[in-house]
């Protein structure tokens, strides 16, 4: 359920971040290297979502130091591209995304109308994970 809001919202979410994407996809399998929740793509960038539940800062460790870097051996077809990443979740507490936001992720989240959106602050800059 988390993953298909998110998925069906990363165009319109981004958009208002100046950011447009020729492919999105989820579930993005290379065998051996597990698979990742939405990929986001539109020649100068890929941007990478995991999507969770309930966030939590070892997630966020766990995403930055392993997944973003298997990521890269996993799709070389992106190697010139800007690697950003982001998380997302149906329960975000403030510090966990803050911490996310910190370690330069795009941290999504559920409205309680059901939508999704950033809480990233406006001032933020993603980090380039290359």
């Amino acid at each position: 359920m988390a993953e298909e809001l998110f998925y069906r919202n990363v165009e319109s979410l981004f958009r208002k971040q100046r950011m447009m994407f020729r492919q999105i996809r989820r579930n993005v399998r290379r065998k051996g290297m597990g698979e990742f929740d939405i990929v986001a793509a539109n020649g100068e960038l890929v941007l990478v979502i995991e999507v969770k539940n309930k966030l939590a800062k070892r997630m966020v460790d766990e995403f930055i130091n392993v997944k973003l870097r298997r990521f890269r051996e996993a799709f070389p077809e992106y190697r010139g591209y800007r690697l950003l990443g982001g998380m997302g979740a149906l329960v975000v507490k403030d510090e966990v995304g803050r911490y996310a936001e910190k370690a330069g992720l795009y941290v999504l989240t559920q409205t309680s109308e059901g939508g999704a959106a950033l809480l990233n602050r406006d001032d933020f800059t993603a980090r380039d994970f290359n």
